[in-house]
């Protein structure tokens, strides 16, 4: 097969693997005759670096040698990349599944527990011959991923971000960061569905990152029944809020120790409870039992949001998902964003969003993994969370809404970006809508300055140290 050769042209038998593999087994044997002390573990790919096969899943197939445990790691950590198994011991050998079209990555096995690792390969995969057109212009980006993520960043990462080197979420300090990939509901693109900043220590999010286009929309509004409410799979589940319940917990909506506690919220003197608040929204994943719309019921998608009882909280952010999503709320508004026909901000450029909690003190805690409708209250899972003192919510988008242009070729007067900083038990004006968002809205450069964090890396700092209400339709 042409990937082990030393040219695309030159063939090679399987004796030519096998030639391999001997001479790394008799090192392996090697190294073994010595004392068990002094045995080094090591893992190593063995298959020379290939383009991969559309037409023959077989000829994906990369070995291993090892004397030990191993995992498979790959670069750039942020782009899909799917290989079975993920990990192995000893001689062995995993297959490349899927990953993007038209990037070249570098990928590498490691000994599991410490040891001596080889060189990584590069896999190269074309780019699709006749790609179809997509239905609205798509600059910003395609969404498949682009070729090298180093050399442009997607706009809505804020500057904190680190990017994972493998299957798992990052780790650094009391951060945690992952992009979760997905399928488009009809095309099947590969899409990126969000990024996120989780806090290990608060197990509560920091920040949700993702992009809105008309690609997400395939399969409308659409929500997974019942919820599909389960830990997020690439970060320890030890770390996160338990706001799902495990197997045998019950079986009715209310059941199993699924929430937070409500003891912080009678401490303040507030009612109600604190209800799973999706960052990036379900509807703006809309499609009934798809991996798009599942993924955003990991708790590091969601916030803890005050209910009705205890304050206005849901009616005010419903007002700002609304202006850029064109939910089913524009009855219940007065803005011209959100008509119930076309929501001015619903652009073929790209719109970018970024939603998240702010932590003005550790002092409001509860706990996760309760029930107060139970007693106890709490259960043998449960553990201290930080609750947001407040959100936020920003966005970000070309003026002209179909310029056709990336981000990073747009002009400071051809952005427009703007935020919503909402306090955790906000109580209406009683006024409109509107009249509650001009309350609510302030320049991305006010959160950049609350959080600590640059939003929105590259784009000029009078862009976000704008905020016009009638660019957005409010």
């Amino acid at each position: 097969m042409k990937r082990y050769g030393k040219s695309a042209g030159e063939g090679r038998s399987p004796f030519r693997i096998f030639g391999l593999l001997a001479v790394w087994l008799a090192a392996a044997l090697a190294c073994s005759c010595g004392d068990a002390e002094e045995d080094a573990l090591f893992a190593q790919i063995v298959t020379a670096s290939f383009e991969f096969d559309e037409a023959d899943p077989a000829a994906n197939t990369v070995q291993v040698v090892a004397n030990t445990a191993w995992q498979v790691t790959y670069a750039p950590g942020d782009v899909f990349v799917r290989v079975e198994p993920a990990a192995g011991e000893g001689v062995g050998s995993f297959r490349i599944v899927e990953m993007p079209q038209g990037i070249s990555i570098e990928i590498n096995v490691l000994p599991a527990s410490g040891g001596l690792g080889g060189k990584p390969i590069t896999v190269t995969r074309a780019a699709a011959k006749d790609p179809e057109p997509a239905p609205d212009p798509d600059p910003d980006p395609d969404p498949d991923p682009l070729p090298d993520p180093a050399v442009y960043r997607y706009p809505e990462l804020p500057a904190n971000w680190v990017a994972p080197t493998a299957d798992a979420a990052a780790r650094k300090d009391d951060y945690a960061f992952f992009t979760h990939w997905s399928k488009s509901v009809e095309s099947k693109k590969s899409v990126r569905n969000y990024s996120y900043c989780y806090d290990t220590r608060r197990h509560n999010p920091v920040w949700v990152a993702y992009p809105l286009h008309a690609v997400y929309r395939e399969g409308g509004m659409g929500r997974t029944n019942p919820d599909p409410w389960t830990p997020d799979p690439m970060l320890d589940e030890t770390l996160q809020s338990k706001i799902y319940k495990h197997d045998g917990e019950g079986d009715g909506i209310y059941d199993g120790y699924q929430f937070w506690g409500n003891t912080l919220l009678k401490s303040l003197g507030k009612g109600g409870y604190w209800s799973k608040g999706h960052l990036c929204m379900s509807s703006e994943r809309g499609g009934a039992d798809t991996e798009l719309n599942m993924q955003t019921f990991y708790p590091t998608n969601i916030a803890p949001q005050s209910s009705d009882k205890a304050s206005d909280f849901a009616t005010v952010w419903s007002y700002v998902e609304s202006l850029f999503s064109g939910t089913n709320n524009y009855k219940k508004t007065d803005f011209t964003a959100d008509d119930g026909s076309q929501n001015i901000n619903i652009v073929s450029d790209t719109l970018f969003l970024v939603a998240g909690c702010y932590y003005e003190h550790d002092d409001w805690k509860d706990y996760d993994a309760s029930n107060y409708n139970y007693t106890p209250a709490t259960s043998s899972l449960s553990k201290t969370c930080v609750m947001p003192t407040h959100q936020f919510k920003m966005a970000l988008r070309t003026k002209k809404g179909n310029s056709g242009k990336k981000i990073s070729e747009c002009s400071a007067d051809e952005l427009q970006a703007i935020a919503f900083w909402i306090e955790a038990f906000p109580t209406l004006s009683g006024t409109s809508a509107t009249a509650e968002l001009n309350r609510i809205a302030v320049p991305v450069a006010f959160v950049e300055e609350k959080m600590g964090f640059e939003f929105f890396p590259g784009v000029p700092a009078s862009v976000k140290e704008s905020c016009n209400p009638a660019d957005w339709g409010f």
